[in-house]
């Protein structure tokens, strides 16, 4: 009979299934013979000596006493004690911590401002014509009714009659607009003069936080000179008004200590606190989670050392921290760091 190549597929499939068929029966064949020779460990099998099952156990537990596990304190073939303790080792989340506290919490918003003269008054010539002479320039100190210019109100062919600028108060001449040969009016500002020790900064808050705005609210002061320092100020004076060109409201700012490296002219970057909480509970901000639509944050207890949820009510935020209104009390351990979850071991390796 001639084989065909399906006629060999069929026989391959056969030889396959025959060899399959083998190996089931040979490991069934093993596994009764194990029976009957005695499970070690356990009853003596049939057609064994009694007591010959008993005598390999007791050979296997004096040697596994005998073993390197029965020295480290643990079950004989368990290094380091129990699978518990070591799941949960293994399972333990470091963690960083902050132990909370009555603490001030404020929120600011930055603007820009100029350092000026509180004391700010402007000179004027009585006349028209061409300044001839300047007398003094910027920071220098002049008194009352002193000379700071001459103006030359003379038309060409007409006598020379030199008109002089005087100051009107004392003080220090902090801007200069003219030079020799400028021809000014009597609405030309020839200087200002005013006071480098009486300063404050001018800002400009936008209408939207103008129901914060308060005297003796504090602000910080940022100088490009001295970008490494913060320098202490206070509102002093608030407009009235808000300017319907800008929307905004026109803030005075005070010093709390004179600095003589503070001078009219220069630029401030502010924070100016808007909000300020005292004695309250403060967390990080990052510390924050989201459960079923609640913020929370999670909490050491104390007595297993493990994390638990705590749902709390968020008051006055900024950009870093949060204040906790409800939630908290002062002396727990807010974890700040660590991916946890409730019940959690943790192990804590920064507390701040």
């Amino acid at each position: 009979m001639k084989i065909t190549k399906e006629n060999w597929a069929q026989l391959l499939v056969v030889i396959i299934i025959t060899v399959f068929l083998a190996l089931i029966l040979y490991q069934c064949h093993g596994s009764g013979k194990g029976a009957a020779g005695g499970m070690p460990g356990g009853a003596p099998g049939a057609g064994a000596p009694a007591g010959a099952g008993g005598a390999s156990n007791a050979k296997a537990s004096g040697k596994a006493g005998k073993g390197k596990d029965a020295k480290s304190g643990g079950a004989p073939g368990m290094p380091g004690g129990a699978p518990g303790q070591q799941d949960a080792a293994a399972n333990t989340v470091t963690v960083s911590t902050k132990v909370v506290k009555p603490e001030t919490i404020i929120a600011t918003v930055h603007v820009n401002g100029d350092v000026s003269s509180k004391s700010e008054v402007s000179t004027f010539p009585i006349t028209s014509g061409k300044v001839t002479q300047v007398l003094h320039d910027i920071g220098e100190k002049v008194s009352k009714n002193e000379i700071i210019a001459y103006v030359d109100p003379s038309k060409p062919g007409a006598n020379y009659v030199a008109s002089p600028v005087k100051a009107p108060v004392a003080g220090t001449i902090i801007e200069c607009n003219v030079h020799p040969g400028d021809t000014v009016g009597p609405s030309t500002v020839i200087a200002t003069i005013g006071s480098v020790t009486d300063i404050e900064v001018v800002v400009y808050v936008s209408e939207k936080y103008s129901k914060f705005l308060k005297l003796g609210l504090p602000a910080y002061l940022h100088l490009t000179a001295y970008a490494d320092e913060q320098f202490l100020a206070k509102i002093t004076s608030i407009s009235p008004v808000v300017a319907k060109n800008t929307r905004t409201i026109k803030v005075s700012l005070g010093l709390e200590k004179y600095d003589a490296r503070i001078k009219p002219g220069m630029f401030a970057s502010i924070d100016l606190v808007i909000q300020q909480r005292d004695n309250t509970i403060v967390v990080p901000k990052r510390a924050l989670r989201t459960y079923n639509d609640e913020q929370c944050v999670f909490v050491v207890n104390p007595t297993t050392n493990t994390a638990e949820r705590v749902i709390v009510t968020v008051g006055l935020t900024n950009d870093n921290e949060a204040q906790i209104t409800s939630g908290l009390t002062a002396g727990q351990k807010v974890i700040t760091a660590g991916s946890v979850t409730e019940g959690c071991p943790v192990r804590i390796a920064d507390e701040s």
